[in-house]
């Protein structure tokens, strides 16, 4: 169920990746109760979201919620901020599940014994950085389609750490994914 508002911000113990969660919920709830340019924005956001990454355009968006963010980091947030839009557009609620969900915690209960979802997300837990706009589309749209909210604060903090050579993203959204009872707690 949507919110007509965000959560009461924090702002001296928050962190980019939630304020930047809570901008994208802030226009979600402004196109929701009729406001085109925020409708319009969410629009262009889900637009430049393309099979390789995201067009430049998106900056101008979400280029005010980027503040502080690293220049290196910029991408990732725009993939965030598309993905979230393509979400909105599909579903009532696109964000918060609960504390600590990780998107496996998320595909988990879009999965319903489907195999699709197993391949789906087994292909996306073995991609390469540049492939991840094209198998979190996928993703995304499956999980807006079945009315599951993504944690999209704790997804911008996992992208940001993909490429670690421990893989601790992969293997904390695998256990989430296939373990019964699993709770993710992201660090």
């Amino acid at each position: 169920m949507m919110t007509d508002a965000a959560p009461p911000p924090d702002s001296q113990t928050e962190t980019l990746p939630v304020r930047f969660a809570r901008a994208l919920q802030g226009l979600s709830i402004r196109a929701t109760k009729g406001d085109g340019t925020a409708r319009a924005r969410l629009a262009r956001l889900r637009r430049a979201l393309g099979r390789r990454g995201v067009e430049p355009i998106a900056f101008r968006e979400v280029g005010e919620y980027l503040g502080g963010a690293p220049s290196g980091h910029r991408e990732t947030y725009l993939l965030v901020a598309a993905l979230f839009a393509l979400h909105a557009a599909k579903s009532d609620r696109p964000w918060f599940v609960r504390e600590g969900a990780s998107l496996g915690l998320s595909c988990r209960q879009a999965r319903g014994g489907a195999v699709s979802m197993d391949l789906r997300f087994a292909a996306l837990l073995d991609a390469r950085r540049e492939d991840l706009p094209y198998r979190l589309r996928q993703v995304v749209a499956l999980l807006a389609a079945q009315g599951v909210g993504v944690r999209y604060d704790v997804l911008l903090d996992d992208l940001l750490a993909w490429d670690d050579p421990s893989r601790s993203v992969q293997r904390r959204w695998a256990e989430d994914y296939w373990t019964p009872g699993a709770s993710s707690n992201p660090s």
